[in-house]
């Protein structure tokens, strides 16, 4: 049996920081999630331990609020962009060990307050679902720039089974997701 809950009552949510491409860098005190390197490099989950893609850094000296250090199983959501389709991707933030990682510019994190409710991972793939992105896009706003508002976010509305069914759930989908991954590498090894 499923219930329907909003996401403002599972949820908080978080803006992230604002730092410059021209202080990002290959070595420094935290890692950086810098919404342009989402849509080239990462498919719904950034794992720290080994990412997909290299992960940028910041320095310490940035004015970087408490709130915007990304925990583990947080997701990471792309509310600004400058194509609808573009809006809405999320990523889970897999970071078991705890370093040091903000979200960046144009992010919005997404950090479950009711884990005994919804697992994050499972919030994640549903939010990459049509159905989702159907719901998002009544709260598009813009012209040239679209964005969502994360009060607009909060509204919207999904459908939770048993925490034993979203588990079920997950496996099943990071089982597919870790069997893509293998294949991309692969393609990758070939075509070099």
């Amino acid at each position: 049996m499923s219930s329907r809950v909003a996401l403002g009552d599972i949820c908080e949510f978080t803006r992230g920081a604002s730092v410059p491409r021209a202080r990002m860098y290959d070595a420094g005190d935290y890692l950086y999630i810098h919404y342009g390197d989402l849509y080239r490099g990462f498919t719904t989950r950034i794992d720290v331990e080994s990412p997909q893609k290299k992960i940028p850094y910041i320095l310490s000296s940035e004015k970087i609020r408490p709130t915007q250090f990304l925990h583990d199983q947080d997701i990471v959501c792309v509310l600004t962009s400058e194509t609808i389709d573009d809006l809405g991707h999320t990523y889970l933030l897999n970071n078991p060990r705890g370093k040091h990682v903000v979200s960046g510019t144009e992010t919005t994190i997404l950090r479950v307050k009711q884990c005994d409710t919804v697992i994050p991972a499972y919030l994640n793939y549903i939010m990459q679902t049509p159905r989702f992105k159907t719901a998002l896009r009544q709260y598009v706003r813009g012209m040239k720039v679209f964005r969502v508002h994360p009060d607009d976010l909060s509204r919207i509305e999904i459908s939770l089974p048993s925490v034993g069914e979203q588990q079920r759930v997950v496996a099943m989908m990071d089982a597919i997701l870790e069997k893509q991954l293998v294949n991309d590498r692969l393609n990758d090894y070939l075509a070099a």
